[in-house]
C-alpha cells in the first residue's frame, strides 16, 4: 500500500499505487509552459554527504521535484517470506513521522502544498517529493522525518497491512493488475526472486519490528540515489538532499545478489474465475534487456504490436477491436527490471469471446514473426514514439520521473537523447529480424481471469 498526496495538476509517477488521498489543489502552484525538454541541461553530481543525483534547473514553475531511491531494496532482495515488506513499508512509512502523528503529518504536508508518495517494486523503493520552492526548508525538515523518523503508529499500520492483504486476495477488484503482479510472474519467473512481490499469507505475518529492521538495513545513505529537478540551483539541491538525509546512517551498501534470468516464455494457460461479464487476458512475450544493443528495436516492435501511444493504429487494437470486434481494449508494454525484461500484454473482452481473442492474437504474432512490418509501419511508429515522448516531457516533474527511472536502470544524463536517437536509427530489417527471433505464437503464457467457467 502506498500513501500519497498530490497537488493538481501535477502528475507524480507511482509504481505500485494501491491507495491515494487528495489533500490540496493550488491553481497557481504550477503554470505549465507548452514546451518540451530535451534533457541537454541535466547534470550528474553529488551532495556533500556523497549522494549521487541527477540535477536540472528549470524556473518555468516555482516547484521543486525530488525522487529518492534506495537501490537493491525491493521485494527480490528480501527473504522469500518477507517479499511483501517493501510494499508494506511504502504505506506504513506515512503512519506517523518524527514528532508528528499521522494526522498531524498529513496536515503539515497539506499546509505547505507538498506532494509525497512512496512506492516499491522488485528492485527498489522510491520516495517522490514535490513542493513549492518557497517552502523548501520546511519541506526538507518534513521529508527528513519521513525518511529518518517513521514512528509506525500501531493502529494505522494495521490498516495499511489489512489493505494490502485485501488487495492481494481480492483480485476481482483489479484483474489486470493482479494477473500482471501476481499470477504472470509466478509462471515466467518460477523459483527466481522475481516470481512474486509478496503473497497475502506472508504479508499478514509481517510486524512493526520487520518495518524497523527494513529501514535499518536498506534506507541508508550508501544505498541512495536521487533526482532533483525544478526551480532550484545546484548548490541549493545539494543542501536540500543533505538536510533530508541529516542523521540518516551511512550504512552498508546492499549488494546486488539477484541473478540475471530469462523469463520462461512457454505455452501455458492459467484460468481464474471471477463473477463478471468481462474477461481479462494477460500474456507475456519475449523482448530484449534494457542494456541490450537491440533494446530500441524491441521497443518499436512492442509499440507496433500493442503500444498505448499508437492507440487504434497498433496491431492489437486495429485488428482485434476495429476489424474483428473481439476486444474492448488491448495493449502491450515492456517491463524492464534490473535482471530481466519481458513484454506484458493485456486484453479486455466479453466472456464468450476469450478463445477467439486468444487465437486471433496468436495469428497477429505469427504474421509479425513470418512477414515482419512494413516501412510505413516503422516510420509511423518512430514518429509516434518520438512525438509522444517529447510531449510527455513538458514539465520538469515529468522529466524528473523519466530520469529517475532511467537512472535506476543504469542510465545517465544522456538517457533521453539516447532513447530518441536510438529509436530514430532503427532499421526495418532489424525489426523484422528480431520479430523472427523472439516472437512465437506457440509459446505464450496466458493468465485468464474470466467470468464464465463454461466458456
Amino acid at each position: 500500500m502506498i500513501k500519497f498526496f498530490t497537488i493538481l495538476p501535477i502528475v507524480c509517477c507511482v509504481f505500485l499505487a494501491t491507495n491515494s488521498h487528495l489533500v490540496a489543489k493550488d491553481d497557481s502552484a504550477e503554470k505549465v509552459q507548452e514546451k518540451s525538454y530535451d534533457g541537454s541541461n541535466v547534470k550528474d553530481t553529488s551532495s556533500n554527504l556523497g549522494i549521487r543525483f541527477l540535477f536540472m534547473n528549470d524556473d518555468s514553475a516555482p516547484l521543486v521535484h525530488v525522487r529518492i531511491a534506495f537501490k537493491y531494496s525491493g521485494s527480490a532482495y528480501q527473504k522469500k517470506v518477507k517479499r511483501g515488506l517493501p510494499q508494506f513499508y511504502a504505506g506504513a512509512v506515512f503512519c506517523g513521522c518524527g514528532e508528528y502523528s499521522k494526522i498531524q503529518f498529513d496536515k503539515k504536508l497539506t499546509n505547505i502544498m507538498a506532494a509525497g508518495n512512496c512506492s516499491s517494486n522488485n528492485d527498489f523503493i522510491v520516495f517522490s517529493l514535490t513542493f513549492p520552492k518557497i517552502v523548501l526548508q520546511e519541506a526538507a525538515s518534513l521529508f527528513n522525518a519521513l525518511i529518518n523518523k517513521p514512528t509506525f503508529e500501531k493502529n494505522e499500520v494495521k490498516l495499511v497491512q489489512d489493505g494490502i492483504v485485501g488487495g492481494l486476495q481480492n483480485y476481482a477488484s483489479n484483474p489486470s493488475a493482479a494477473a500482471g503482479r501476481i499470477f504472470l510472474p509466478a509462471i515466467i519467473f518460477k523459483s527466481h526472486p522475481y516470481e512474486n512481490s509478496g503473497i497475502a499469507e506472508d504479508v499478514v505475518m509481517l510486524s512493526i519490528d520487520d518495518l524497523k529492521k527494513y529501514k535499518a538495513d536498506f534506507l541508508v545513505i550508501n544505498n541512495a540515489e536521487a533526482c532533483v529537478f525544478g526551480d532550484i540551483s545546484e548548490n541549493e539541491a545539494k543542501d536540500l538532499l543533505d538536510k533530508i538525509f541529516h542523521d540518516v546512517p551511512k550504512g552498508t551498501a546492499t549488494k546486488d545478489t539477484v541473478q540475471d534470468t530469462e523469463p520462461l516464455i512457454k505455452a501455458s494457460v492459467k484460468e481464474y474465475y471471477e463473477q463478471s461479464p468481462q474477461s481479462t487476458i494477460v500474456f507475456a512475450v519475449k523482448t530484449e534487456r534494457h542494456n541490450s544493443a537491440n533494446r530500441y528495436v524491441a521497443a518499436i516492435l512492442t509499440t507496433i504490436l500493442g503500444g498505448h501511444s499508437m492507440a487504434f493504429k497498433n496491431k492489437i487494437m486495429s485488428i482485434l477491436r476495429t476489424k474483428e470486434g473481439l476486444v474492448y481494449g488491448g495493449n502491450t508494454g515492456v517491463v524492464h527490471m534490473n535482471h530481466a525484461s519481458y513484454v506484458k500484454g493485456a486484453l479486455k473482452t466479453d466472456n464468450s469471446k476469450v478463445k477467439k481473442a486468444v487465437e486471433s492474437l496468436k495469428k497477429i504474432i505469427k504474421y509479425l514473426r513470418k512477414n515482419g512490418i512494413t516501412k510505413e509501419d516503422l516510420e509511423f511508429a518512430k514518429d509516434n514514439m518520438k512525438g509522444s515522448m517529447l510531449v510527455a516531457m513538458r514539465t520538469s516533474g515529468d522529466l524528473c520521473d523519466f530520469y529517475s527511472r532511467e537512472m535506476l536502470l543504469g542510465n545517465g544524463v544522456t538517457a533521453l537523447k539516447d532513447l530518441l536517437d536510438g529509436i530514430n536509427n532503427v532499421k526495418l530489417e532489424e525489426v523484422n529480424d528480431l520479430a523472427g527471433k523472439i516472437l512465437d505464437e506457440n509459446n505464450i503464457p496466458f493468465v485468464i481471469i474470466a467470468g464464465n467457467k463454461n466458456d
